[in-house]
């Protein structure tokens, strides 16, 4: 009532929750479909969820990640990588981030066929890549006394896989906030969505908000 002087009568509604179970689980499918679609396309990893609620270009996706994860190769080694280094090195990188980044999401919003995601991540941090590389070729340098710039490339490349298990792991200082959109009764990733954060960078290169 507008009169604040006047005696109000209580009411109370009685609710049977157990009748919006079912839409209320459905609101969540976003979040279940971007854990698998993050879990499965970045990390190789399995989610039985992945076939139920997501679609997607695999090929695309992988090769966001693998554009990133290439750049900071770029960073890290002056001379020219082969495309068939690259491609050991980048399988190299995946099965640590296999086993050491994890993603967990939350659903904020879901209306109309439109969905926008949080996640909270842990991932492994390249940017200390340049810094391992850079240690491994002066080691060369320091024990053989050569001098030539692509031997002690060379050295630091034949270490890759040790040096990207040393790699450590970084947590998101904050959650990616990721557009999804409903697509033939499934799910998908709007990366081109201007608002959008890039799970391809996030999982192939040193991109840790």
């Amino acid at each position: 009532s507008s009169d604040y002087d006047e005696e109000i009568d209580e009411v109370t509604l009685t609710l049977d929750t157990k009748k919006y179970a079912k839409s209320y689980n459905k609101l969540q499918d976003p979040e279940k479909a971007l854990q698998a679609y993050t879990e499965v396309l970045y990390l190789n990893k399995e989610n039985v969820d992945y076939d139920k609620y997501v679609t997607a270009d695999k090929t695309a996706v992988i090769e966001e990640q693998k554009k990133a994860f290439n750049e900071e190769l770029k960073g890290a080694f002056s001379n020219s990588l082969t495309d068939k280094a690259k491609k050991d090195f980048f399988n190299m990188y995946k099965d640590v981030l296999k086993e050491k980044a994890s993603v967990k999401t939350n659903v904020i919003a879901n209306a109309n066929n439109k969905a926008v995601v949080e996640v909270e991540y842990t991932t492994l941090n390249l940017s200390d890549l340049y810094s391992y590389v850079s240690q491994l070729k002066r080691a060369y340098t320091d024990e053989t006394k050569d001098y030539d710039t692509e031997h002690s490339e060379e050295f630091a490349a034949s270490k890759f896989k040790d040096i990207v298990n040393e790699l450590e792991t970084k947590e998101g200082s904050r959650p990616l906030r990721i557009f999804m959109v409903k697509e033939d009764g499934k799910w998908t990733v709007k990366s081109s969505d201007l608002y959008s954060d890039s799970l391809g960078k996030t999982f192939g290169s040193s991109y840790i908000r």
